[in-house]
């Protein structure tokens, strides 16, 4: 005999429409934080001449990213508790992925 699959909750829907936004959300907001850097003069002067550039952290980015695409699985998969914590992990990490953005030219 196998189990059959419990019905979605609205709250559990909630939450994986959440995070599904965020997710779509969240590569267009860096595309905007990036063209934002670039419209100054600093940005500017870095893409142009690549003078006074302070390079990328790229592994950071990379560990921000990864931790946002799990945390996004886990809220979209896991059972509405643990789906919450995912949740306010991707929703925290975002911005510190935009502000890391921001911050280098």
């Amino acid at each position: 005999m196998t189990p059959t699959p419990q019905p979605a909750t609205a709250s559990a829907s909630r939450i994986r429409w959440h995070s599904g936004l965020a997710a779509l959300l969240f590569l267009p907001t860096l595309l905007v934080a990036k063209i934002l850097t670039l419209a100054t003069d600093k940005g500017g002067r870095c893409f142009v001449n690549d003078t006074d550039c302070a390079p990328f952290p790229a592994a950071a980015f990379g560990a921000l990213l990864a931790a946002v695409v799990v945390s996004f699985v886990v809220a979209t998969a896991a059972p509405v508790r643990v789906g919450r914590v995912a949740l306010a992990a991707q929703l925290s990490l975002e911005p510190v992925a935009f502000t890391l953005v921001l911050a280098f030219p």
